[in-house]
Parts: C-alpha cells; sequence; structure tokens
C-alpha cells in the first residue's frame, strides 16, 4: 500500500468523535481534549507509517500542543489569524504533487467536494474514527504479543 499523507481538521474531529464526548457533553476543557487528539493521532501515524498533518482553526489559540509533541509522523498547525483550518487545508492539497495520495478528514461537505476535486481523496470524522480504532487495536495485539514472548 502506498504511503498516503492524512491532513486532518482537529476541531472537526473533535467535535464528532465518541471518544471526546460524554452523556452530558464534551469531556475535559479544550486544550486537554486537543492534545489527546494529537497523542491519538501520533499513535496512529506510528502504526500505519502514514504522516498526519492536524490542522486546528486559530493561531491565536492560548494553548498549543508542541509542534512535534511525541515523535515523528505527525505535524501540528494552527491556521493564522484570519485564515480557517478549511482553508490551510485546501491550500495544502492545492499545492501539493501527488494528491492521488492525500486523504483529507473532515465532516465539512464543502471542503471535501473542494478537495476531491483538487484529486485527493476524503473521509468523514466519522469514518476516519472507525479506520483509527481499527489500527490502535492493531497496536495494542502487536503490544500485548511482543510482551507475552518476552
Amino acid at each position: 500500500m502506498n504511503t498516503r499523507w492524512v491532513l486532518v481538521d482537529g476541531y472537526s474531529l473533535l467535535h464528532q468523535w465518541a471518544m471526546f464526548l460524554t452523556r452530558s457533553g464534551r469531556s475535559g476543557t479544550l486544550a486537554q481534549r486537543r492534545d489527546l487528539l494529537v497523542k491519538t493521532l501520533q499513535q496512529y501515524a506510528d502504526q500505519t507509517g502514514h504522516p498526519v498533518t492536524v490542522v486546528f482553526d486559530g493561531g491565536a489559540a492560548k494553548h498549543q500542543p508542541d509542534p512535534d509533541p511525541t515523535g515523528p509522523g505527525l505535524h501540528v498547525v494552527f491556521s493564522p489569524r484570519g485564515k480557517t483550518a478549511d482553508d490551510v487545508i485546501e491550500r495544502l492539497v492545492a499545492q501539493a504533487g501527488h494528491r492521488d495520495r492525500i486523504l483529507v478528514v473532515s465532516s465539512d461537505n464543502m471542503v471535501r467536494q473542494t478537495v476531491e476535486t483538487l484529486g485527493a481523496h476524503s473521509t468523514s470524522a466519522e469514518m476516519f474514527e472507525d479506520e483509527t480504532r481499527a489500527a490502535l487495536r492493531a497496536l495494542g495485539a502487536a503490544v500485548r504479543a511482543h510482551t507475552r514472548r518476552h
């Protein structure tokens, strides 16, 4: 399988993924949920070998995770003032080569339609949650198997 570049609308995932919600609404502060998402995406990148760029709205955010929080394969971007994460994602796709190897993750249908017109692939936050959970289950199984052998 060819390595693909995964471009993620960070807040789209935070608002859609079940792991960030409780019965009473959202769990934890925005910064805590954002950091958990970054760590989860790092694990996904480590497991799949797919580089991930997660884009958040707001260059003026008070708390931003470290640009390289846990290792290679993940890049965190905050949109500059006056631009949205959608703008940044669309620009990154437009400037990229091999657009057919890009997967954009967003629940915004306009963004998905735009990047598909440019030649990239797209999926919803919900569908990517399923893919991420499967990758993390595989990672957990590999760790358990390694632990049993040693």
